[in-house]
């Protein structure tokens, strides 16, 4: 990474090593997730948006396309605005000198001009470039509350990808998925108490299930309903 990035960048963002495909239960986004994965192989496009409810995964699915330009030998950062407002659009600065990056929240400066016209003109140069830019936000590009009518424009001229939440029998089977990943067997009936009792965004859904693997790990239990009801205070 360039010194003008270094500087420019924030140091510390959300930035999740286990955030990748394989940690990823596909369900009903499994066509969305395969030409995802074919857009990053082939490296074609100028610009990547993915959109979904709160919940979905689109911060899990930039990151996890972050790891994945990586591993091919790309330059490519994270970079989460609900983390970097703070700074200003100076932290965007020098960001069209890697090979592709990753701006999460795009909703967070739909009432801010500064920041709209600092992306706006950042895209262009990524562009004019052949870089790389990935947006995620909860709502399509032209369905985004942005002032700067050219900057939704541009937002709407790449690739756009809609992610869709789980239903609660998927959730039930994540569960049981992210237990095997983890050498832990969790049972149907396990799985459906803790999704008909304690069912919760999949950020928080994946919080709880590190809890209880914690737990689990320490007091060397098996992940059981009573145990379920006594950590979780169900």
């Amino acid at each position: 990474m360039s010194s003008t990035i270094g500087q420019q960048m924030p140091l510390r963002v959300g930035f999740r090593e286990e955030a990748v495909f394989e940690h990823y239960l596909p369900g009903e986004n499994a066509v969305a997730i395969g030409t995802l994965r074919q857009a990053l192989a082939k490296m074609n496009d100028h610009l990547i948006f993915i959109w979904g409810n709160q919940g979905v995964g689109v911060s899990h699915l930039l990151q996890a396309s972050i790891h994945d330009l990586q591993s091919q030998g790309f330059e490519a950062v994270y970079l989460p605005l609900a983390e970097c407002v703070t700074y200003g659009p100076d932290a965007l600065e020098g960001l069209d000198e890697l090979d592709a990056i990753a701006l999460d929240d795009i909703d967070l400066i739909a009432d801010d001009n500064v920041w709209q016209e600092a992306l706006f003109h950042l895209y262009n140069r990524m562009r004019d470039a052949g870089k790389l830019i990935l947006v995620g936000g909860r709502a399509s590009p032209l369905h985004l509350d942005l002032t700067l009518a050219d900057l939704k424009s541009r937002l709407s001229s790449g690739l756009t990808l809609q992610f869709v939440p789980m239903s609660d029998e998927q959730r039930v089977d994540w569960v049981i998925w992210k237990g095997r990943r983890r050498g832990l067997v969790i049972e149907k009936d396990v799985a459906e108490f803790l999704i008909t009792r304690h069912n919760q965004k999949m950020g928080e859904l994946v919080a709880t299930f590190d809890l209880l693997d914690s737990a689990s790990l320490a007091e060397k239990r098996r992940i059981t309903i009573p145990f379920l009801k006594r950590v979780l205070a169900l």
